[in-house]
C-alpha cells in the first residue's frame, strides 16, 4: 500500500511536469507549422503564376511574305524562342478562353458562281470558312470553297465585310488563299500537328450552313494521319469528332493552347455514321501556303503539259461486247506548247498506258501518277501511237499557272 501511496504521490507530482512539456512542445509545433505554412504558401502562389499560360498578345507569329512585307515564312508555334510551350502544356486554357482568342482569327466566306446553262447563265452561291494567317489580309481557306468563283466576300468576327481576290490555289491538298484589303488582324498562331495524339481535346470554329459565323464546337483528335479520299484526292488528314457542318470548310481546329493545329475540309455525310469530321493538318501544307502566298502557286511540281481524255480502246480480238476486252487509258487531245510533253516528243492523239510501272486508266489516275514526281524529275511513259506501243522517256518541268 505504502508503495500504492508512494508511487500515486509520485504520479502526482510528476503530471503538471508532464503537462508543461506537451504544453512547450506543441507551442514550438505550431510556431514552426505556421512558418513552413507561409512559406509554402508563397511558393504555391509563384507556381500558379508561372503556370498560368502566356495571354494571346504574347505569342507572336511570324507572318508569312507579301508583297507589302518582308517578314519570314510562316512557321510553327513551337519554332518561337520567346514562349514555354511545354509550360503551356502543362497548364492548357479553358475553352472559353480558347474560343476568346481564336475566334477573331476565323472568318466567314460567301461566294457567287456564274454557270451555264441551255437557258443561259444563272448564279449560284455557295459560303465557308477562313483562317487569318497575317496581320494584312492573307487568309487559309479550302480549293473547294472558292475555286471558279466570280466573287468572294469575307466578313471578319465584328461583322466587317470585305471582297476578297483569290491568290492562289493547291488542289492537292484542297488548300487556297485569299487577300482582303485589311490590316491589324489578329492572325492565328500556327500550331504543330505532328505533336497531336488521339484524344486530346480541340476546339472548331467556323462558319456552319453560311449563317452561323462564329461557331465553336468541342471534340477531340479521333485519330491522326488518316487516309481519306475527298473529291476524288486521296489526303492524309486529321480526324476529329467535333460537330463538323457543310460551310464549316475551311475553318480553324484548334488545340488545348488554343494553336491551329488544322483546316477543316471534310465529313462523313451518312446516316449510319456521326462525329466524322476531318481537317487539313498544318504540317502538311505550311510550305504550300508559304509558296501560295509568295508565288501564288506551289513550287517544285512536277508538270507533264498535256491536256487528256478518258477514253475506251478496243482491243483486236472477238470485242468487248463478244466476250473480248477493252483498255481504258488517256489520249492527248492537245498539248502545251514548250511544255515537256511536247519536248519529249509526244503528239497529239497519243494514247498514254503508263508512267513507269504505274497503269494509267483514267485522267485522275494520269494526275495521282505526276503527283508522285517534282519538278525535273524523269520518268518513262508507255504510249500507243498508231497502234503500236513504245516507250517515250520525259523530264517534267514546273507547273506554273499561267
Amino acid at each position: 500500500m505504502n508503495y500504492y501511496e508512494d508511487g500515486k504521490q509520485k504520479t502526482a507530482v510528476a503530471l503538471p511536469i508532464f503537462i508543461c512539456c506537451i504544453v512547450l512542445v506543441a507551442l514550438i509545433g505550431i510556431t514552426v507549422g505556421l512558418i513552413l505554412f507561409n512559406g509554402e504558401e508563397d511558393s504555391g502562389a509563384a507556381t500558379i503564376v508561372e503556370a498560368t499560360a502566356t495571354p494571346y498578345e504574347e505569342n507572336s507569329v511570324t507572318t508569312v511574305p507579301s508583297a507589302e512585307s518582308t517578314s519570314s515564312p510562316l512557321t510553327l508555334a513551337a519554332d518561337s524562342s520567346t514562349t514555354d510551350y511545354t509550360e503551356m502544356a502543362t497548364s492548357g486554357y479553358t475553352r472559353s478562353q480558347i474560343v476568346e482568342m481564336c475566334a477573331p482569327s476565323v472568318v466567314g466566306i460567301d461566294v457567287t458562281f456564274v454557270s451555264n446553262s441551255y437557258y443561259g447563265d444563272y448564279e449560284t452561291t455557295g459560303s465557308g470558312s477562313g483562317v487569318i494567317l497575317t496581320a494584312d489580309g492573307y487568309i487559309a481557306t479550302c480549293a473547294h470553297v472558292v475555286d471558279g468563283a466570280t466573287s468572294i466576300t469575307v466578313t471578319l468576327s465584328n461583322d466587317v465585310s470585305y471582297d476578297a481576290v483569290l491568290v492562289g490555289s493547291d488542289s492537292r491538298n484542297d488548300l487556297s488563299i485569299i487577300k482582303i484589303e485589311a490590316s491589324d488582324l489578329q492572325p492565328a498562331t500556327i500550331g504543330d500537328s505532328d505533336m497531336l495524339t488521339v484524344g486530346e481535346d480541340v476546339i472548331a470554329i467556323g462558319n456552319p450552313l453560311g449563317e452561323l459565323r462564329g461557331t465553336a464546337t468541342s471534340g477531340i483528335i479521333s485519330a491522326v494521319r488518316r487516309t481519306v479520299t475527298v473529291e476524288g484526292v486521296e489526303m492524309e488528314l486529321v480526324q476529329t469528332d467535333a460537330a463538323i457542318s457543310p460551310g464549316n470548310s475551311g475553318g480553324g481546329l484548334f488545340d488545348s493552347n488554343g494553336h491551329l493545329i488544322g483546316i477543316v475540309n471534310a465529313k462523313v455525310s451518312d446516316d449510319d455514321a456521326e462525329g466524322l469530321g476531318f481537317a487539313i493538318p498544318v504540317n502538311n501544307v505550311i510550305t504550300e501556303i508559304n509558296d501560295l502566298i509568295s508565288l501564288g502557286y506551289v513550287s517544285g511540281r512536277a508538270y507533264l503539259g498535256v491536256y487528256t481524255q478518258n477514253v475506251t480502246v478496243q482491243n483486236r480480238d472477238y470485242g468487248m461486247f463478244f466476250g473480248g476486252s477493252a483498255t481504258y487509258c488517256v489520249q492527248v487531245t492537245d498539248l502545251v506548247s514548250g511544255g515537256a510533253a511536247e519536248q519529249a516528243g509526244i503528239e497529239v492523239g497519243d494514247l498514254i498506258l503508263a508512267v513507269d510501272s504505274t497503269e494509267i486508266s483514267s485522267n485522275s489516275d494520269l494526275s495521282d501518277a505526276i503527283s508522285e514526281y517534282n519538278a525535273g524529275d524523269r520518268a518513262t511513259l508507255t504510249v500507243q501511237r498508231d497502234g503500236e506501243q513504245f516507250t517515250i522517256e520525259v523530264t517534267f518541268s514546273e507547273y506554273i499557272p499561267q
